[in-house]
């Protein structure tokens, strides 16, 4: 019982919850504000004002997270195979591609948000908490 009359002093009291809150706030502001990042790339193919676009997404968390990652649609960006938008489970990194002719000097604009992830991540994973987060990239593309 002696031990615990420290706590009814408020110095005492005062320090220890900004310990706490000094402990903590780090590793909880990573998380919650960052969950994954992305890296576009857009490499040249061999015909003229055609590109493939690589769309790496990374968690950075420890727990697994459903995705589903799409293109802004662009009036000066045609998809040459299909304009794909894809929904996957995301533990460390995925990467997603599409091919692309561009008409012009554009921009194009990647984006990722993680969705409830009931269905598309294995039961047995131990799941992110939020359901929804949204993380843009945007890449220029300049035709020669």
């Amino acid at each position: 019982m002696a031990s615990f009359q420290m706590f009814y002093q408020p110095g005492a009291l005062m320090h220890l919850l900004i310990l706490c809150l000094f402990l903590e706030t780090p590793y909880g502001q990573e998380n919650w504000n960052n969950p994954f990042s992305l890296d576009m790339i857009v490499s040249p193919m061999k015909k003229k004002n055609e590109f493939t676009v690589t769309l790496q997404v990374k968690n950075n968390v420890g727990e697994c997270m459903a995705v589903k990652v799409s293109t802004v649609m662009n009036p000066s960006i045609k998809y040459i195979s299909s304009h794909a938008i894809y929904t996957s489970c995301l533990c460390s990194a995925n990467k997603y591609f599409w091919d692309i002719q561009v008409s012009g000097n554009t921009a194009l604009q990647g984006k990722a948000e993680i969705v409830p992830a009931k269905g598309i991540c294995p039961d047995d994973e131990k799941i992110f908490p939020v359901t929804s987060y949204v993380e843009t990239a945007t890449q220029k593309i300049f035709v020669s």
